[in-house]
């Protein structure tokens, strides 16, 4: 095993030196200088008179920093290229645009699909469409469907990972409760009223009555059955189990503001106001991260992207499993990612390109995808079985039905997030989700904020941007 594993990675770096040395000038897309064989790194690419040094710029939590340096260190060790990982943890395009304004662009990150179209157009991104062209052994179709973000003929970014969507839980709440937990198999999967009635056995007021109890109290609750960020994300996972979203069939139409849309909102919203299972925006401010939240028993279940299992499986203490989200009319999931984008400031896009090849694959940077923080871009990686058990065996990071909730699904019976592919799918959302207050707090129907608006949002709705 380690000789082959060996091979692999020979194979692998050998095609990076490809990409480095071996993408001319000319036929260049990007707008950015193409690295020289004269720039080129000495162990990559022969004699050099230059230290190539890269600044790679990516958001996440503690235990992602930690994982992401790592990935990072070894790239270098393994090129030559000396990388500085910046994190941002918050604010992150704000700041990053602050960073281009003052000429202090990276070279290379991570970036949010709207934004990215939107840079891309500006010409603060190369057009890595040479880039991606050159990969020694690689092509479109060895990747997921999506994972690609086009703008006509160039090619805007590449989604680093995968990332879907699940039930997480506390086992030791379910068992408390005396509740059967989640199941791991999409064909299985809760109804939305069973889904509710199990969410009401696991809110518990603090005189231990749980929702089902005439004499619950609402007002004082100590564990709520459920919870979930409002956001574009985690609504599209629940978009598409009720058979729609912001755009189906790759922005051919809008799902935006019919009956199945509004229904998901609607019914996210009873979960607040009506069966009191889930917290209020402002009460969820007030609680912890999601693992402290769900090992501490603030929360029974939460939905929430894979990349929690990084974090999961690094709290002490948390007795965690995972299950299917609840259907309404299908089981259908969705998945989505940042982009990996080369900024046209760069000196050196072709090692950039090394970088983002390097740790978006489990044969360099298997540590990433093992330790629950991405799921791979590549269609290999969930059909080989081989290679499925090399990132998604059984450990703390993959818990017991981890293959059937979200490894399965991308292949069998899953789309792309509408982010990848929709004009002003930012600025939809910067009208919409404000609007929504309205109805996680109970004042108006979802029906209502729609109406109210539409004249807004109508004007965006300009299909796709690819």
């Amino acid at each position: 095993m380690r000789i082959r594993k060996k091979a692999a990675a020979s194979v692998l770096l050998a095609s990076l030196i490809v990409v480095a040395t071996g993408c001319g000038s000319g036929g260049n897309e990007s707008g950015v200088a193409p690295a020289s064989p004269q720039n080129s790194q000495t162990s990559v690419a022969g004699k050099s008179n230059e230290k190539i040094h890269l600044r790679f710029t990516y958001w996440g939590s503690t235990y992602e920093k930690e994982v992401i340096s790592k990935a990072i260190d070894k790239f270098s060790k393994d090129t030559g290229i000396s990388v500085e990982g910046i994190i941002i943890p918050s604010e992150y395009e704000t700041k990053l645009t602050t960073m281009i304004a003052s000429n202090d662009a990276p070279d290379v990150g991570y970036l949010g699909p709207p934004t990215a179209y939107k840079w891309y157009e500006d010409g603060k991104l190369a057009n890595i469409k040479d880039l991606f062209q050159s990969n020694a052994g690689t092509t479109e179709e060895d990747y997921v469907d999506g994972v690609i973000a086009r703008k006509g003929d160039g090619i805007v970014g590449l989604m680093n990972n995968l990332e879907s969507y699940a039930l997480f839980y506390n086992k030791d709440a379910f068992a408390e409760a005396g509740v059967e937990a989640p199941p791991t198999k999409p064909g299985e999967a809760w109804t939305w009223d069973q889904f509710i009635e199990v969410a009401k056995k696991l809110t518990i007021d603090n005189k231990g009555r749980n929702a089902l109890d005439p004499d619950f109290d609402a007002k004082n609750i100590r564990q709520y059955g459920f919870n979930m960020d409002l956001w574009s994300g985690t609504m599209e996972a629940l978009l598409l189990r009720n058979g729609t979203q912001y755009y189906p069939d790759k922005g051919s139409t809008t799902g935006i503001n019919t009956p199945a849309f509004n229904q998901v909102f609607q019914n996210v919203a009873d979960l607040i106001n009506v069966y009191h299972v889930m917290p209020s925006p402002t009460t969820a401010k007030s609680m912890p991260a999601p693992a402290v939240a769900l090992q501490s028993k603030r929360y029974a279940m939460v939905l929430d992207g894979q990349w929690v299992c990084n974090d999961f499986a690094k709290s002490k203490g948390l007795n965690y499993g995972i299950g299917v989200i609840p259907k309404m009319t299908t089981t259908t999931a969705v998945y989505s990612g940042a982009l990996g984008v080369v900024f046209s400031a760069s000196k050196h896009p072709k090692e950039a390109w090394m970088l983002l090849q390097y740790i978006t694959n489990p044969e360099s940077s298997l540590e990433l995808f093992r330790d629950g923080l991405w799921m791979p871009n590549r269609k290999a990686y969930y059909t080989d079985e081989s290679k499925i058990g090399a990132w998604a065996s059984p450990s703390a990071a993959r818990v017991d039905g981890y293959k059937d909730v979200l490894v399965d699904p991308i292949i069998n019976d899953s789309q792309v997030t509408s982010e990848v592919y929709v004009k002003n799918f930012g600025d939809i959302n910067n009208i919409l989700f404000p609007a929504l207050d309205q109805a996680w707090t109970g004042k108006k129907t979802v029906d209502d904020v729609m109406k109210e608006v539409m004249p807004q949002i109508k004007p965006l709705l300009e299909g796709s941007i690819q």
